[in-house]
């Protein structure tokens, strides 16, 4: 691969690097415990990362899409846990930078404290009964306004309700909650509410893999906050809505690519270092190990290539991202399934020894499938293209 290509590339990855190395010492034991692992944070916020994506003018990295998309899957290289969960930071802050989707007051605030403080927030949407909010549906966490004075306008909100997979919600300074608004209309709306008086972080989280991301429920009984807390929209901004977000997708995708490379590292250090007696020589000299880890190579290279390509198209032409709807979609879709694949082929190089313990391979092959979850899922993203592909045919393009 070409990447990193430039200077302030490499020095952003290689400061991921450093990051994945000691979290990778730690990933075996934290993924066997399920323990939340505190100290990575610490390291993240020690090194700055927080503020990768944050402007130059607030003091931050100023890091584009591409850079935070190749960050995070440095990260996911030495613990696929705990960059899955910093991804939900770059992407929840990195969709509203680029959208300017919230008012200048709470980009600022969170812009600064993201560098001064390393501080970290993930908006927390998915609720049991709702699901992915990808497939619509309202909420049933609930916004309900607090009129004083007399006033016509609420100086206040109190939320009630549940939510699920809040991912980081352990080291959460800002959760940013979707609601449905109780004052008439039924609208949504989004809130900022940082952990307090009436949040319980409830400790549901026991999945088989990415078992330390602390995704666990969040319920919010009567949690009042200010109606400075309910983010508007900024106004006057004429910049083309896309139809995806790629914040989240592509950096997701980077967290599984990041996995599966280690499963390849993992194999390939194997095959070099395991003699059969009947053998006499590495498993590595076979033709048959060569090729399992050449496809995994392959698959690995494909979707490296083409998460690069959107990402770098995204960040250098603003006034097309419309257009890269559908690049999105074939960009998130091509990651996770090659991530998967990939690490299927390197858990037959190893053989049986990679279902035990004793290897780290057996946890990317569990942590790699998460991203299959992931919205936009496989089945979804084959219907979009089919619209797609049907009006097309009618406007005969």
């Amino acid at each position: 691969m070409i990447y990193p290509m430039t200077e302030r590339q490499e020095r952003f990855v290689a400061i991921a690097d450093e990051l994945a190395k000691k979290f990778s010492e730690r990933a075996g034991h934290y993924d066997r415990t399920g323990e939340f692992p505190h100290e990575n944070y610490a390291d993240i916020r020690a090194a700055g990362l927080p503020g990768l994506i944050v402007p130059e003018e607030f003091g931050g990295w100023g890091g584009n899409l591409l850079e935070a998309t190749m960050c995070m899957e440095a990260l996911a290289v030495g613990d696929g846990s705990t960059a899955l969960s910093a991804t939900m930071h770059m992407q929840t802050l990195g969709a509203a930078l680029q959208r300017r989707a919230w008012s200048d007051y709470w980009l600022d605030r969170f812009c600064r404290e993201a560098v001064e403080k390393g501080a970290m927030i993930n908006s927390i949407a998915t609720e049991p009964e709702l699901g992915s909010p990808s497939r619509g549906g309202k909420p049933k966490t609930v916004a309900e306004p607090v009129y004083e004075n007399n006033s016509t306008e609420p100086t206040a909100w109190v939320l009630n309700g549940h939510k699920n997979f809040a991912s980081m919600s352990p080291e959460l300074d800002y959760m940013i909650i979707l609601a449905t608004l109780k004052d008439g209309n039924d609208t949504l709306a989004q809130f900022v509410v940082p952990p307090g008086e009436g949040v319980e972080i409830i400790e549901t989280w026991d999945a088989m893999g990415m078992r330390t991301t602390g995704s666990h429920d969040v319920k919010l009984t009567d949690v009042q906050v200010p109606h400075a807390n309910l983010i508007p929209r900024a106004s006057g901004v004429n910049t083309p809505e896309p139809k995806a977000n790629a914040w989240f997708p592509m950096t997701v995708s980077g967290v599984y690519i990041g996995v599966a490379r280690a499963a390849l590292q993992c194999a390939a250090q194997y095959a070099h270092e395991r003699v059969p007696t009947g053998l006499g020589k590495p498993i590595a000299e076979l033709e048959s190990i060569r090729r399992r880890l050449g496809q995994a190579e392959t698959l690995l290279h494909q979707a490296r290539f083409l998460i690069y390509h959107t990402a770098a198209m995204w960040d250098q032409h603003p006034d097309r991202r419309a257009d890269l709807h559908e690049s999105i979609l074939v960009t998130k879709y091509t990651a996770t399934n090659n991530a998967v694949e990939a690490v299927d082929h390197c858990m037959r190089v190893i053989g049986g020894a990679s279902m035990t313990k004793s290897l780290p391979i057996e946890r990317y092959y569990r942590d790699v499938r998460g991203g299959l979850s992931h919205p936009v899922n496989d089945d979804m993203m084959y219907v979009m293209l089919g619209k797609i592909a049907l009006q097309r045919a009618l406007a005969g393009s």
